[in-house]
Formats: structure tokens, sequence, C-alpha cells
């Protein structure tokens, strides 16, 4: 039979085993969801065609969405998107920004698409 000071001993390195394996330890924390800290749209209103910006932050990588028509040019942090809309009706934009844990949106007032001449 083993002695209690031999059982102390035998739960004291177990311990240590299971802290130095990592599996007593907290698990990392998780990446938090972009934010969004500009948001411009429409800019620019005209002859069918507009412009939008955003300016975001994320710890991870980031996919960019602008709905509609139109051409995005995303660099780090930041997303341009020149988009086209029909002369006459009313149009939102949404943006959304997607990391690995999780998304952020923004909506565009409704704006009237205006035509004569091209501001961009």
């Amino acid at each position: 039979m083993q002695s209690l000071s031999t059982r102390t001993a035998a739960l004291g390195l177990a311990l240590a085993a299971t802290l130095s394996a990592g599996l007593m330890t907290p698990s990392p924390a998780q990446a938090a969801p972009p934010a969004i800290t500009t948001f411009a749209c429409p800019l620019d209103n005209g002859g069918g065609r507009f412009y939008c910006f955003v300016d975001y932050t994320s710890d991870s990588p980031v996919t960019v969405s602008w709905s509609g028509r139109g051409i995005t040019i995303n660099d780090s942090g930041h997303s341009d998107f020149y988009g086209r809309c029909s002369m006459g009706t009313t149009f939102t934009v949404t943006v959304t920004i997607t990391n690995a844990s999780g998304s952020t949106s923004r909506v565009s007032p409704s704006t009237l698409c205006r035509g004569g001449p091209i501001i961009l």
C-alpha cells in the first residue's frame, strides 16, 4: 500500500503534466468580427453612376461584398465601390464585411438615381 506522501507526490506530478500539456489552460481568445469605422454612400450621384467607400478594421483576413452593379476595388482596411443605378429609380447599397469570426454590414440611405452629367 502506498503512503500518503507517495500519493501526494504522484498527484502533483500528474497535475504538472496536465498543465504542461495545455489541458488546463484557457483556450486562446477568438478573433473579433470586423468593425466599420467609416461608411460613405452614395457620393457623386449623377448620370446613373455613384461612388461609395468603407473603412474597416479586422484582426484577420476579410471579404467585402457590395450589393448592386458596379466595380469594387479592395485594399487592406478600405474598399471602394463604383456603382451603377437606373436613372429615376430609388436605390440603396449594402456593404458586408466578413471574417472568420463574423460579419458586419451597413446600408445606405434610400437615394434617387439622378440623370444629368456623370460626376465621377
